[in-house]
């Protein structure tokens, strides 16, 4: 505006000195900037059922105060490192197969075939899984189950959950969870055996965690909001790996 303002007043003083002047081309007027759009912001999750979720959460730690800090205090105490990593190993060499079937759902073969190489070297040198061969072979462990397999269909996530024990969820990470059960050997054992096998995995699990909860606690005052974003950043990312490794494929073809 004020630049406007400056060449009408220049302009009315020099006009009677160009009255005889010979014609100057006419000046183009002035073009207003094209407006800045803002950033959007992200939107917010979909947290429906926040007000049992929050129960829930508060219910997981009242557990976790009472009864799985104390068996993963104790566990880590008195089981040495070197068979807490075999027992870490030998689940993750049974997840490995679950991984390498969802990859093969998802189409992305070449990763599958990974997921199967390292079970099929961990199972055999790595002695049932108990030593992770495949990693000091180049042959790294990703994360993958029918949750991200679901994403990468273009289901969408649904509200975010909170479960009793499990923890983090959403609508469609629950339906995983429950593929995941349905076609896991261990839910048609024996009771004793099933419970047994599941409450160990369930106990190395978190105790691999445990450094990453106390995290958590002393990274911020909302505890249940830092997980929630946490929890769904990281699925996003899952999915999106699937979606980004779907695309190269096809035009690689």
């Amino acid at each position: 505006m004020k630049r406007t303002f400056a060449s009408l007043f220049i302009l009315a003083v020099i006009a009677p000195s160009l009255a005889f002047a010979t014609p100057v081309k006419k000046m183009k007027p002035n073009v207003a900037p094209l407006p800045i759009e803002e950033a959007a912001e992200p939107a917010p999750p979909n947290d429906l059922f926040e007000p049992v979720n929050r129960a829930t959460f508060a219910l997981n730690d009242g557990i976790d105060a009472l009864i799985v800090n104390p068996l993963v205090a104790v566990w880590n105490g008195i089981v040495p490192s070197f068979v807490r990593t075999g027992v870490g190993n030998f689940f993750n060499n049974l997840d490995d197969i679950y991984v390498g079937a969802n990859h093969l759902l998802q189409g992305n073969g070449s990763r599958a075939a990974v997921d199967f190489q390292r079970v099929a070297v961990n199972t055999t040198i790595g002695i049932v899984g108990l030593v992770d061969v495949g990693a000091k072979m180049g042959l790294n462990k990703v994360d993958g189950d029918f949750g991200q397999t679901l994403g990468v269909w273009g289901v969408p996530t649904g509200p975010y959950l909170i479960l009793p024990l499990i923890g983090p969820s959403t609508v469609r990470e629950t339906a995983g969870r429950t593929v995941r059960i349905a076609t896991d050997p261990r839910t048609y054992m024996d009771a004793v055996p099933s419970y047994s096998l599941m409450g160990l995995e369930y106990l190395q699990t978190r105790a691999d965690a445990k450094a990453n909860e106390g995290l958590i606690a002393a990274s911020s005052l909302d505890r249940y909001v830092f997980v929630r974003n946490l929890y769904l950043q990281k699925r996003s990312l899952m999915v999106k790996a699937g979606l980004e490794a779907s695309k190269s494929r096809q035009a690689a073809k």
